[in-house]
């Protein structure tokens, strides 16, 4: 032992100084060693034991709390070793104790440390447990791609990949690498390194534990432009290289059925791609960032961009993990699920339509809201001419067509959205010149449902042009409630009632189909 040099550890926010002797396990976390009250740190946070010969310190995260090493996460009961400069923190960017050595080592006489940005990577050090694992040999970089539905759906499945009854799937961006660059989005397909450094050791744990290894990802940005499939296929087979271990990956490349949350590549995988062997959901899980988090969820961690990843574990049934509930075992936080529940349907039928005297029906609702199906279900059955802007072209049009039929004494429905008092106007106006009733039928479905209905509709029937979130939320801003004082006789609210070609399609509607 080099009884000329100490160890201290220096509190950032008090100056308090606690001593390190030599060999010695300190206990750091919420007691008197630390002066330390906060709540969510433990009162044995991290054990600390000082190499005065070395000049080294070595570090064992074993509370509740997520600890930092020089801003970075840290998993708990892995040991880490690190020096004179070094700043540890008992919770992720709180509580920071600077590693001081008196004298300093040779080389660090005239070095100042610089603390790293604060981020959620795991600290890039060596631990012991991961050495002989980060430096073995690479896996053959050999592998087959298939594609399926003209590339909406790209499948690479490495050399030795086998079908297995339990699934360990992961997303990709976010959960198995992230950006060198820092960027948001990867400036080429070089732009990645892994998300925590020791996920091969995370990941080759789980397959020696007989779990097949399967990547999801969704992959818009791609699309069918060969130069970007190209080069995204050459990134995969790098990250399966450099992680070296059998596994297999689905990459939705635009947004049909195969885009999470849909479960398409998961059923691509179940019936076609594990070798016939059925998957036992209970032991099988799915990670991903895409969770719901809310801005803060941790220091300075943004909102997540969408919930896509656990609604795609929800819509599987298996079990959902956040990258830091999985690989650092930290405790779930907070999050916020859709406002539309499609598990949850209310059980409702459509009003009668009984007038006795001549009538005109002014529908509104906005595209997805089912007023286009109650018109052909209960209306055109009961004899009502149905006039639509989608047929017609122009609310002129539906304006002169109603004019021709109320003079042949029809009843008629004007089967347009007519969300404000302007739109709805024109065609009371008719009905007043014809001097017969006016009804406004108005749909009661919600927008959340109305979106999720037209992502159903367009995963289900492929002739129907998709309808845009623009259209849907231009609907929403124009929507102005319908009130009798306009000239109607009545209004009449008209739910929201599912119909279904077939019980695979009642259980895709039952799942959630939106990212957000």
């Amino acid at each position: 032992m080099n009884d000329s040099v100490t160890c201290h550890l220096l509190n950032l926010e008090t100056n308090k100084k606690i001593n390190l002797p030599h060999g010695e396990v300190i206990i750091l976390g919420r007691n008197e060693e630390t002066e330390n009250q906060d709540l969510y740190v433990s009162k044995n946070q991290i054990e600390c034991s000082a190499d005065t010969d070395n000049y080294k310190v070595k570090l064992k995260p074993i509370g509740r709390s997520i600890c930092g090493i020089d801003g970075y996460a840290v998993s708990k009961d892995k040991t880490y070793t690190v020096g004179h400069g070094h700043r540890i923190e008992l919770r992720l960017g709180y509580h920071e104790h600077e590693i001081v050595f008196d004298p300093p080592p040779e080389e660090n006489i005239t070095q100042v440390a610089k603390k790293p940005k604060l981020d959620f990577p795991i600290f890039n050090l060596k631990n012991d447990s991961d050495v002989q694992s980060n430096e073995k040999e690479p896996y053959p970089d050999v592998g087959k791609w298939e594609d399926i539905d003209r590339k909406e759906l790209l499948i690479y499945t490495a050399a030795n990949c086998k079908g297995k009854a339990k699934i360990a799937a992961f997303d990709v961006d976010g959960t198995i690498i992230k950006t060198k660059s820092g960027a948001r989005f990867p400036k080429d397909g070089d732009d990645w390194q892994l998300y925590i450094q020791d996920i091969p050791h995370h990941l080759k744990k789980l397959n020696d534990d007989e779990f097949k290894i399967v990547f999801f990802t969704n992959q818009s940005g791609i699309g069918k432009d060969s130069k970007k499939i190209k080069e995204f296929k050459r990134k995969i087979e790098n990250i399966v290289s450099k992680i070296s271990l059998p596994i297999q990956v689905f990459i939705a490349t635009g947004k049909s059925a195969y885009r999470k949350p849909v479960p398409g590549m998961w059923n691509v995988l179940v019936d076609e791609k594990n070798d016939n062997i059925c998957i036992d959901k209970k032991n099988s899980f799915y990670v991903g960032d895409a969770a719901g988090r809310e801005k803060n969820w941790a220091v300075k961690k943004n909102k997540d961009h969408s919930i896509a990843d656990r609604l795609f574990a929800i819509n599987i049934g298996i079990k959902f993990y956040t990258p830091e509930e999985h690989f650092l075992k930290a405790k779930p936080v907070a999050y916020t699920m859709p406002d539309f529940d499609p598990r949850n349907l209310s059980v409702a039928s459509y009003p009668e339509v009984k007038y006795n005297k001549p009538n005109v029906i002014i529908m509104v609702g906005g595209p997805g809201s089912g007023k286009s199906y109650f018109c052909c279900k209960v209306l055109i059955g009961k004899g009502y001419i149905h006039i639509s802007r989608d047929k017609l072209g122009s609310w002129q049009k539906c304006v002169n067509s109603l004019e021709e039929n109320l003079e042949q004494k029809q009843n008629c429905v004007i089967d347009n959205t007519n969300p404000d008092k302007e739109s709805r106007a024109r065609f009371v106006q008719v009905a007043k010149k014809f001097n017969i009733d006016c009804y406004c039928f108005l749909m009661t479905t919600n927008f959340k449902q109305t979106k999720h209905n037209n992502k159903f509709r367009e995963l289900t029937d492929r002739s129907h042009e998709p309808v845009s979130e623009i259209i849907i939320n231009s609907y929403k801003n124009k929507f102005q409630e319908p009130e009798k004082s306009e000239g109607f006789k009545e209004i009449v609210k008209i739910p929201f009632v599912p119909q279904f070609n077939n019980t695979e399609d009642e259980r895709l509607y039952k799942m959630f189909l939106l990212e957000k």
